[in-house]
């Protein structure tokens, strides 16, 4: 059966809507590794599809007799230097469940159990005795963490503790980790090698952007499905390149194209245009994922080394290059061996990539957002 609603704003829920080979491929493997009791973790930028990932392997879990998942999506707290027990409830769930205000109830064979949000201690205990009745009561539960990061700004209570718990004492219960900061889910998810805890068994996946062909392809079988043909795939493939390959971004362009036919448009005419208009919708997105960054970790000095690193590209800058760049602009840290804990901080976020100690931001939309000029 094939997808019947190609381009859209929201998360894949269905298996056949899900396009790219990788983030098939990552469907599969993150559902073997719960099905091995493994924890999984996933990783990629934002909008690159792990929400869309994780949801249609959900449904496929669901699908299989006894077992369950319970979905947390933590995504619109990226810019929160603090969240509490209350932020944390179900979005979604295979199971029945009701919510108020200070609590949450999941249902499930004829048990209910709430988890009370008034206190540490109540929440602690509540989630504890969800975990026991589920594990008791499925042959398997999926718990999923979108965006996990943000756990590490809980006020209060260190979560890992009841993670740990959950993998130390129920062998039918699994773990999935998202996260568009990889550096810092991995270091909040496994702070120390030294000491080896529910990251011991965890399969480590990443996922990729699309690649021109696939982007192209993606869009050429999107339009079809509107009844939308168009004969200009360069001028698609230059949509793909200029928007990073991110699937978000592309998906907003094609249902761009879409709206602008049906009001009017020739394919050809709006092509150029839907681009111009998902441009600025990436670029607006970027910018509140830097307010959002820069809001917990509020230092001028990020902002001026994505600022050398964007007008610097397509080289790629060492941490004394960049050092040397910051001065003039009055944005230097004291020393210039403090650069590189900032450098490691954007790293961890996933606005920088670095090899042999040079470093550069990848994507075209960022680089423009930081200050520099568009790449030729």
């Amino acid at each position: 059966m094939g997808c019947k609603n190609f381009f859209r704003t929201r998360p894949v829920m269905e298996e056949e809507c899900l396009w790219g080979e990788g983030h098939r491929k990552a469907v599969e493997s993150v559902l073997s590794a719960v099905l091995r009791g493994n924890t999984a973790v996933l990783l990629g930028p934002r909008r690159v599809g792990k929400t869309s990932v994780v949801s249609v392997m959900a449904e496929k879990l669901r699908r299989k007799r006894g077992h369950h998942y319970v979905y947390f999506n933590f995504s619109r707290f990226m810019g929160s230097r603090a969240i509490s027990i209350a932020d944390i409830e179900p979005k979604r769930t295979s199971l029945k469940m009701i919510t108020a205000s200070k609590s949450y109830t999941i249902s499930f064979r004829g048990l209910s159990v709430e988890v009370r949000k008034t206190s540490i201690e109540e929440f602690s205990r509540d989630f504890s005795t969800l975990i026991r009745v589920l594990s008791q009561n499925a042959r398997l539960g999926v718990l999923i963490f979108d965006e996990a990061q943000v756990l590490a700004r809980l006020k209060n209570l260190d979560f890992r503790g009841l993670l740990q718990e959950i993998t130390d004492s129920y062998p039918n219960i699994s773990l999935v980790f998202t996260g568009s900061m990889p550096g810092m889910l991995v270091e909040y998810l496994n702070p120390s090698s030294e000491s080896p805890n529910f990251m011991r068994s965890a399969e480590i996946f990443t996922l990729p952007r699309w690649s021109v062909e696939e982007g192209r392809e993606y869009l050429i079988d999107g339009l079809n499905s509107y009844g939308i043909k168009t004969s200009n795939e360069l001028e698609l493939s230059r949509a793909v390149e200029e928007l990073g390959g991110v699937p978000g971004f592309i998906s907003y362009y094609g249902l761009t194209v879409v709206n602008l036919v049906r009001n009017g448009k020739i394919s050809e005419e709006a092509l150029p245009i839907a681009l111009e208009e998902s441009r600025k919708y990436a670029l607006s997105e970027w910018k509140k994922d830097i307010e959002a960054f820069l809001n917990v970790y509020n230092s001028g000095v990020y902002t001026g080394v994505l600022r050398v690193l964007a007008e610097a590209y397509p080289a790629a800058l060492r941490g004394a290059e960049i050092y040397r760049k910051l001065k003039p602009l009055g944005l230097a840290p004291t020393r210039v061996q403090h650069i590189y804990k900032y450098l490691e901080t954007l790293e961890k976020a996933g606005f920088v990539r670095s090899s042999g100690k040079r470093y550069w931001i990848e994507d075209p939309l960022l680089r423009e957002v930081v200050g520099a000029a568009p790449t030729p």
